[in-house]
């Protein structure tokens, strides 16, 4: 502490200050749909981060995920537990915040393997009305998953980057 206490005084508050490096994109896995099957995509959100003025978190950097449309909804789900063949049952964020998802594609070898934490948020928008069939999700954890689910209203803006869900290294921030 006093090591710390030292340096502040010597190079001024700043020196301990913690500097963020954010990308210019939240770059996310999307479960979509094309030609009335589910497909894993990559994408970049757009517009990307801007500062807030967001008392509280004023300058640091924020990204607009849409609009909500629904009721958020916090979900345990047991260890080991199988979702089976589902649809999205809304246009939805899903965010993994402990446990683990793994989510295949009946018409693909497709893969996406969503660990809880930080970079545990997909956008499932697999709705019946786009997707005949849906997709799987297993929760292969040997804890409890807990996810967040917020329904949107509209897709929001983006670019795809590539088919198949997003690789680590395009998700560090």
């Amino acid at each position: 502490m006093l090591i710390l206490a030292l340096v502040a005084a010597f190079l001024g508050p700043s020196a301990l200050a913690t500097t963020l490096s954010t990308p210019s994109t939240l770059n996310i896995t999307v479960i979509g749909a094309s030609n009335n099957h589910s497909v894993l995509e990559c994408w970049a959100l757009e517009p990307g981060f801007s500062e807030s003025a967001t008392p509280g978190i004023s300058g640091n950097s924020v990204i607009g995920l849409g609009q909500g449309s629904g009721a958020v909804d916090f979900a345990l789900i047991a260890e080991h537990a199988d979702g089976g063949l589902h649809n999205a049952p809304a246009m939805q964020w899903v965010t993994f915040l402990s446990g683990s998802a793994h989510i295949t594609l009946p018409d693909s070898e497709d893969e996406a393997w969503v660990s809880g934490g930080k970079y545990g948020t997909i956008l499932a928008l697999d709705t019946q009305d786009v997707s005949a069939e849906g997709h799987y999700t297993e929760y292969p954890s040997d804890e409890v998953t807990v996810a967040i689910t917020v329904p949107i209203a509209a897709v929001p803006g983006h670019r795809v980057l590539y088919q198949g869900p997003c690789r680590d290294t395009e998700q560090d921030y």
